[in-house]
């Protein structure tokens, strides 16, 4: 069997991707978190994950445990994808070719259509078996559901899934059909109303770092501070107007003020006005935003590799659903305060023979002002 073909991701051989063809259809997928160059072969794969579009997803609904043994057994990328391709061709060879639906079915869904309102009706897949499904709230914001009929509907609950900050259960019993569906969503699309507005209200006013294109699912939120220091916020989409989950990030002789004030004036806090507007309140600040303040000024850029997120297929927020390790160091100095990779950081300071190091932490000078600066690295 040939080898796979495996492209690398970043640098340090730690996140690859790959593509395969079978019956004609392409999959790709990418593997991050893979063991570097020089572990590989001694130490498995159990650490790594593997990322696929929504489709692929669903095929290998139910063979997840399939997948993670596979990867806690392989020791090299190249046989996982060799035994990845086989558990696919083993579903895609039993799945049932594509043929045209019963007429009573076609009938049972134009029927239940009538009954929810061509209206809702935004797109319909092939063979009736798929369709995306349209709400608008009472602020004119348009939701999509994406439905999946499966074999057996409507006695097998249908696979939806739509823009929302929590799961929402169908609760599903022999006889429901779409109108549950719909009436379901409308239900937890008025719960969320409150939520939308803070967000958007954010994302109007302020400069949102991350996530860089926000959902209607993201709770998360990392804002700008200036001085190469933000904020990250994680808002509960049931009570949005209470005091979020908060955490600072930056040079502590600037955030340490920050801290103090929120902690001072955290009695400020009215359930009445809008998150934003009472973050400013409690922080004695106003953020910047991008109408006044250029991207120079609120860059959080690693200072010695020059990218804000790095390709290491490491965890960064869960809440925003992308990989990669963002800058998490900075310079005390006040007048300087440039972020780093700890990774770029133990690199730079390793390469400069004043640097000291006491245990597991490295002690030397911030590569912009040489102001002393010390990170926590992995012993040698």
């Amino acid at each position: 069997m040939a080898a796979p073909l495996l492209l690398p991701l970043n640098a340090d051989l730690t996140a690859f991707s790959t593509f395969f063809c079978i019956d004609g259809r392409e999959f790709a997928f990418d593997v991050l978190g893979v063991p570097p160059p020089e572990e590989m072969g001694s130490t498995s794969l159990r650490d790594a994950k593997l990322q696929c579009d929504s489709e692929v997803r669903m095929l290998l609904r139910g063979f997840e445990n399939v997948v993670q043994q596979r990867l806690r057994q392989c020791t090299d990328l190249a046989t996982f994808v060799l035994e990845l391709k086989d558990i696919i061709e083993s579903i895609v060879c039993v799945q049932p070719k594509a043929s045209l639906p019963k007429a009573n079915f076609c009938a049972h869904i134009f029927s239940e259509l009538d009954t929810l309102g061509w209206e809702h009706l935004a797109r319909v897949g092939q063979n009736l078996c798929s369709m995306h499904l349209q709400i608008f709230d009472e602020a004119g914001r348009e939701h999509i559901l994406e439905v999946r009929l499966p074999l057996g509907y409507p006695k097998v609950e249908p696979l939806v899934s739509a823009d929302m900050p929590c799961v929402i259960d169908l609760e599903w019993n022999d006889g429901m059909g779409l109108k549950h569906v719909l009436d379901l969503y409308k239900q937890a699309i008025c719960r969320y109303q409150g939520f939308w507005t803070v967000m958007e209200d954010i994302d109007k006013k302020v400069w949102v770092m991350e996530p860089e294109h926000p959902s209607k699912a993201n709770k998360f939120r990392r804002i700008a501070l200036g001085g190469h220091c933000s904020l990250s916020i994680t808002v509960d989409p049931l009570a949005p107007h209470s005091i979020p989950e908060c955490r600072f990030l930056g040079s502590d002789t600037i955030i340490a003020p920050l801290r103090k004030r929120m902690n001072c004036n955290i009695k400020k806090w009215k359930t009445n006005r809008l998150l934003l507007a009472n973050l400013e309140d409690v922080l004695e600040m106003t953020f910047p935003s991008p109408q006044d303040t250029v991207h120079e000024d609120i860059s959080s850029d690693c200072g010695i590799c020059y990218a804000f997120r790095l390709s290491d297929g490491k965890a960064a927020n869960s809440e925003c659903k992308q990989e990669g390790s963002i800058p998490d160091r900075a310079c005390d100095n006040a007048t300087c305060g440039r972020p780093f990779h700890t990774t770029c950081l133990v690199e730079w300071l390793r390469s400069i023979t004043t640097t000291r190091q006491s245990f597991d932490v490295l002690f030397g000078n911030c590569p912009y002002c040489t102001h002393p600066i010390a990170v926590k690295a992995a012993l040698i």
